[in-house]
């Protein structure tokens, strides 16, 4: 078994790659059971959020399971992207996941969505039967590991999120104080501004959606002016300022629109759209007097918030090296103990036909004297087997090695795939002492079984 991850991010690609290859929920779902058609490749779970789109995979064999996976993915968004993918396998997808739900890889350094995010995708792919033994216990850790990292350190402490972030950015360009402000998008992500909004001095606030009862909702727990969308041209004629942050798939707020309202008004007008899918057209940064932020200028804000936390992700960091090495323990252990099965079960088979060939050649015998040798030969493979089974346990040297040790003493028997387990980080232990035996499959504070709203994707 084998563990690997594919991913197009923000580290790669710009917002426009990202938008393009944004998958609705019939999409992700005819590309999971794709994924799962392979030969090589028994579980997925896949993260999409506006700044990545990930692919968590495992199997047997390694190596065409990820040829297998990368294939569909560039099937999925075509050749040309192959250049924006980075590929991890075993404890460098196990770190990049424990990074990831630590937010240290995140676009906002610190920011708690993509906690939610990985949850909201595991628990998907847990109801679905899309993980199992591999993907479960590690995503089980994860979510762990991203609790843990935020109660040991400060790393979350403060504003940190796409939303808050992108308050910043237009705060920083021209005081929100005495401003009004519309606000496309009445889901989790325009909540989120609207909170942030919400400590400057707004002269209005203006919430504008698409769904009336969503929208009441909404500006019953938010202050702000509800109005429909089919109105937002015209509310934009004395606009400061508009957030555009929904989940529609295609854009919303057209070029001609912004130039019709430009025409009209006689004052500049700053756009931020935080969606994905974008809500804007990109191209209204060409009309005069219009100044315009998508998520890419976010990448400013990062770099600033990373400089603030560079020594709580340092701590992080510390933390993270640890439990890396205490779960590529315990994934020894089990394919430890899933090699000793396999080899149980060899030598169990080789027991059996020696005597039966015995028997046959002896002819009819007693009962007696059959239980005699059915009790000789268990205890001759019994402690011949001893002194190996023992050594195997406490060899020193990681899963790849101790498949060789076996090879040699059964030949080529044993499949590779049949023991197949994670390199060890350089300076791991293969065994935490006192280390239960298997995969614990279950991770404090886990839901896996809860119902939980998908969609959350760092959008609304």
């Amino acid at each position: 078994m084998y563990i690997a991850n594919l991913r197009i991010t923000y580290e790669t690609a710009s917002h426009d790659v990202l938008s393009m290859i944004a998958l609705n929920e019939d999409s992700m779902n005819v590309l999971y059971r794709t994924l799962l058609t392979q030969d090589n490749i028994e579980e997925v779970v896949i993260l999409q959020t506006c700044n990545r789109f990930e692919v968590f995979f495992s199997g047997k064999g390694e190596g065409k399971g990820r040829v297998q996976a990368r294939k569909v993915i560039l099937n999925t968004f075509g050749a040309h992207t192959a250049r924006y993918v980075v590929e991890d396998l075993w404890v460098d997808t196990i770190g990049h996941l424990f990074r990831l739900v630590s937010s240290i890889d995140s676009l906002i350094v610190g920011e708690n969505q993509i906690l939610s995010q990985v949850k909201e995708a595991f628990v998907f792919s847990s109801e679905h039967n899309y993980c199992s033994r591999v993907l479960r216990p590690t995503f089980q850790k994860a979510l762990s590991v991203g609790k843990l990292v935020r109660t040991e350190t400060d790393i979350s402490k403060g504003k940190v999120s796409v939303a808050s972030a992108a308050v910043d950015l237009a705060n920083d360009r021209e005081s929100l104080d005495g401003r009004k402000v519309v606000m496309v998008g009445s889901g989790k992500m325009a909540s989120l501004l609207a909170e942030y909004l919400c400590t400057f001095e707004l002269g209005e606030l203006v919430v504008v959606g698409r769904t009336p009862e969503r929208l009441e909702q909404f500006c019953c727990e938010h202050p702000g002016r509800p109005i429909p969308f089919d109105e937002l041209e015209k509310e934009l004629m004395d606009t400061d300022l508009m957030f555009s942050a929904t989940s529609c798939p295609n854009v919303l707020i057209s070029r001609d629109m912004v130039e019709r309202v430009m025409d009209e008004r006689e004052k500049p007008l700053t756009v931020v759209d935080i969606a994905m899918p974008e809500d804007v057209d990109p191209t209204i940064s060409e009309i005069p007097f219009v100044r315009f932020f998508g998520l890419d200028d976010l990448r400013e804000i990062s770099e600033r918030n990373k400089a603030l936390r560079q020594s709580e992700a340092d701590k992080v960091e510390v933390i993270i090296a640890k439990e890396i090495e205490q779960f590529m323990g315990s994934l020894q252990h089990f394919h430890l103990q899933n090699l000793l099965s396999h080899l149980n079960l060899y030598t169990e088979e080789i027991r059996r036909r020696e005597l039966g060939k015995a028997v046959s050649m002896l002819g009819e015998l007693e009962p007696q004297t059959e239980m005699v040798m059915e009790g000789l030969s268990k205890s001759l493979m019994k402690k011949f087997m001893h002194n190996f089974m023992t050594a195997l346990r406490e060899y020193p040297g990681d899963s790849e090695e101790m498949k060789s040790f076996v090879h040699i003493f059964i030949g080529s028997n044993l499949q590779p795939e049949d023991a197949g387990g994670p390199p060890m980080p350089e300076g791991g232990s293969s065994m935490p002492a006192g280390h239960p035996a298997g995969i614990p499959m279950q991770a404090q504070d886990t839901e896996v079984g809860k119902n939980v709203p998908r969609g959350t994707d760092e959008k609304a």
